[in-house]
């Protein structure tokens, strides 16, 4: 099941991107928080952020692979989720604006086709 695959690779993601959180709140000594460092704050919104989107890409997927949709569909929407996502973590952690800007719209682009993709199964 493809579904599973695709959500097998965002959980890697999402632990490391809670392993940037956990090593830099062992750096600081920070329990709760930022305590103010730019550093620990970005590693977190990248953490938030990321898991404040990947549920609903996985359960639309989900919901396509069910109604049987090509597994080259199931690709697309999965890699430009994973590809908008990556982006958008990198760039959160780099400072790199444009690049925050395109794995934003890749990830609000994917999330937008899966959903019309959805509802266009439902009235089909």
């Amino acid at each position: 099941m493809f579904t599973g695959l695709f959500a097998a690779i965002c959980t890697l993601f999402y632990i490391k991107l809670s392993l940037d959180v956990i090593k830099l709140r062992r750096r600081y000594k920070v329990g709760i928080g930022d305590a103010g460092h730019s550093d620990l704050i970005t590693a977190i919104r990248a953490h938030a952020n990321f898991i404040e989107y990947t549920p609903l890409a996985v359960i639309l997927i989900f919901i396509l692979e069910y109604q049987n949709v090509s597994s080259v569909w199931l690709i697309i929407f999965a890699s430009a989720f994973l590809i908008g996502r990556f982006l958008h973590a990198l760039a959160l952690n780099k400072s790199y604006i444009q690049t925050r800007v395109i794995g934003m719209l890749m990830t609000f682009l994917t999330l937008i086709g899966l959903a019309l993709f959805n509802g266009f199964l439902y009235f089909s």
